[in-house]
């Protein structure tokens, strides 16, 4: 009996024992399996490397990884960035570029996103990612003004908008400094900056719509279904009447501290041509021209692949040196060069201004010496990244040594009918009634339409050009491509020609088919230029990037 109880005793034991062995089996199995999966995430998760990279925006939280903007909203009119569900001060703080002021610790940068491999700097950007601007000059250079005595004054009695057509943040953050130079509450030209959105890129759209936050003047313009369509028919927004439009591509790396004013003044000066363009620097109509007046450099790329000189932030071409003796290939055709490594220099071939020979050795010398049947237009410049270059290393040589004056050719050009007009005083304008310069204590001539180059109907570009919103409206629907309509058929069917003002000279980066402009030092130069010169102490502008290879 005892033997029978003690072995119930311990069977039932076992039993216990057995069933806790089962629940202790369990628990770890469960346990096992749930630090396996979280190994799996782990390893299928690359951490993020170390900052390479430039100006990239901070998150705020870790759910802004999974933030979703509201869709952009079809409008005719500009939106102000508030007016979307998501709103602009958290995308403001999310987006910002923040300026470090000189002599505190700069910021580090986030990888919120991926740096781009096909961009890069040849600043000296820290190894973190980080970087502080070079400090204002003490004496700061001051260029050459035309504006007349007792400075430019605004004109009243109608708006001037700037009408950007946006494509890409990195371009539109450089010419911020200008558009906010150039700002009527800054003693400006203009009243309202319309950022014309022709992207659906996602990270560029969310970048605009907390930037404009930054100024009451900046407009979100959604263009609907024409952001993936062709440009024509953001000229629809732009119909005002009484609004002098003047449209620029973000693109533009420079903008004279006189061009604006002086495309109104000559707009209201000259009010038979039926637009005004801005005399672009990188063009292959003006190019010739400025080649023939002067102001074209012999520069050509310097000749090692590598990195010429270490990482700097710069601008002045003649700190880069001169092209070295002995080095120059003559095999090369210079038209139509090779890219070379990314944030690779040219180097002038000469300083001297008896040496007439070195220009011919360069691009722009060789195509004036091999002028073809092409259109000037569409011909070798359109596919030659070289041409551009060149134009605009000059254009940096000539603001070095403030000679621009070498871009204004051109003549005053008398538009009126004397013929039929008994007081050559009067003329049919399309000038708003109410427009009118104000009034001046001197007796000197209202500025305006000085220099001018008649395109004689030859299709031209719309980097840059200044026209009425009657004139566009007049116009609509536009056919075809809108440079032609607007620079060609438009102004050949009224006979109201399109004109070129020489004296507002605007620098433009790429042009045509060629991408070799994008792996020189051009953009870097550019943005030091705009800092040392433009940008106001609290915008000065970093890069986007790491350093180029070698730098």
């Amino acid at each position: 009996m005892a033997f029978r109880c003690s072995w119930e005793a311990w069977g039932e034991r076992s039993s216990l024992r057995a069933i806790y062995s089962r629940y202790l089996m369990r628990r770890y199995l469960s346990l096992f399996l749930s630090l396996l999966f979280i190994i799996v995430i782990l390893v299928a998760t690359p951490f993020p490397g170390p900052p390479v990279g430039g100006n990239q925006p901070t998150p705020t939280a870790m759910s802004s990884l999974s933030m979703i903007l509201a869709p952009v909203v079809p409008t005719k009119q500009p939106v102000e960035a508030s007016a979307f569900p998501v709103g602009g001060a958290k995308l403001h703080s999310e987006f910002q570029f923040p300026f470090t002021p000189i002599g505190q610790s700069p910021v580090a940068k986030s990888h919120h996103e991926t740096i781009d491999p096909d961009y890069c700097t040849t600043w000296p950007v820290n190894t973190d990612g980080t970087y502080t601007p070079n400090a204002k000059p003490e004496h700061p250079m001051v260029l050459d003004t035309l504006a007349p005595e007792g400075g430019w004054k605004k004109p009243r009695g109608f708006k001037v908008v700037a009408m950007v057509f946006y494509k890409h943040r990195r371009n539109a953050d450089l010419l911020d400094c200008y558009l906010r130079q150039n700002l009527a509450v800054y003693g400006g030209y203009l009243d309202e900056v319309w950022f014309m959105v022709h992207t659906i890129k996602r990270s560029d759209i969310e970048w605009l719509r907390g930037f404009v936050n930054e100024m009451p003047e900046y407009k979100f313009v959604d263009l609907g279904p024409c952001a993936i369509e062709k440009t024509k028919c953001l000229w629809e927004h732009a119909v005002d009447d009484d609004t002098l439009y003047i449209k620029m591509d973000d693109n533009v790396l420079y903008i004279h501290h006189d061009a604006i004013p002086q495309l109104v003044h000559t707009r209201l000066a000259q009010p038979h041509p039926y637009a005004i363009s801005a005399q672009i620097v990188n063009s292959p109509v003006t190019g010739l021209q400025q080649l023939h007046y002067g102001a074209i450099h012999a520069f050509l790329p310097a000749p090692s692949r590598g990195a010429h000189h270490k990482a700097a932030e710069t601008w002045r071409p003649s700190e880069m040196g001169l092209y070295p003796e002995g080095t120059l290939r003559f095999s090369q055709d210079p038209i139509n060069l090779n890219s070379s490594s990314r944030g690779h220099t040219w180097l002038l071939l000469s300083n001297s201004s008896h040496d007439t020979l070195a220009l011919t050795r360069t691009p722009m010398g060789a195509w004036n010496h091999h002028l073809n049947s092409e259109t000037v237009t569409f011909g070798p410049h359109w596919k030659s990244w070289g041409l551009s270059a060149q134009q605009l290393y000059s254009l940096l040589y000539n603001l070095e040594l403030n000679q621009m004056h070498r871009y204004h050719f051109g003549r005053a050009i008398d538009f009126e009918d004397h013929a039929n007009h008994k007081d050559p005083c009067t003329r049919a304008t399309t000038t708003p009634s109410n427009a009118h310069a104000n009034p001046t204590t001197h007796a000197s001539p209202s500025p305006g339409g000085e220099q001018l180059y008649d395109t004689q109907y030859e299709p031209y570009h719309l980097k840059f050009i200044a026209i009425w919103g009657r004139d566009i409206a007049a116009s609509l629907p536009v056919r075809g491509s809108d440079e032609t309509h607007l620079t060609s058929s438009t102004p050949l069917r009224l006979g109201r020609p399109f004109v070129i003002d020489t004296r507002a000279v605007v620098g433009h980066e790429s042009f045509g088919l060629g991408d070799g402009v994008a792996y020189t030092d051009l953009v870097d130069r550019f943005r030091s230029y705009a800092n040392e010169m433009v940008c106001a102490p609290d915008n000065v502008k970093k890069p986007w990037d790491g350093r180029c290879s070698g730098f």
